[in-house]
């Protein structure tokens, strides 16, 4: 049975890093047997910012591709809602697959997690 991990990014995408090393680092949870959830908290929401006609635009495209390619391994990623919303972000504008979680329900999937990893 995997083991279910939530990970919590709360670092937004940066001009001068092209790739976040936390991304990168959950990725790896792949390679084994987890049930991976990426939370996406704060400045984080960013990263799952999608650009016109879900093309990314900026320092954001490198992010945005990196968060695709980990819904399409099947890793589900959700974003605050409360914090996309704080920085005018609704579901539409994010990255296809990338989920709204209500900050109250972050405790119970916490809970649930067999481990949590914080970036």
């Amino acid at each position: 049975m995997a083991r279910q991990v939530v990970a919590i990014l709360r670092r937004g995408p940066a001009a001068w890093c092209v790739r976040d090393p936390a991304l990168d680092a959950t990725a790896y949870a792949l390679a084994v047997d987890v049930d991976l959830v990426l939370v996406l908290r704060g400045d984080a929401v960013e990263h799952a910012v999608a650009g016109p006609s879900g093309r990314e635009t900026s320092v954001l495209a490198s992010s945005a591709a990196d968060l695709r390619g980990l819904v399409e391994s099947g890793v589900r990623v959700q974003a605050i809602a409360e914090d996309a919303a704080a920085r005018g972000l609704g579901v539409a504008a994010l990255v296809d697959g990338v989920e709204l979680l209500e900050v109250d329900r972050l405790a119970g999937c916490l809970a649930e997690a067999d481990a949590v990893l914080n970036w």
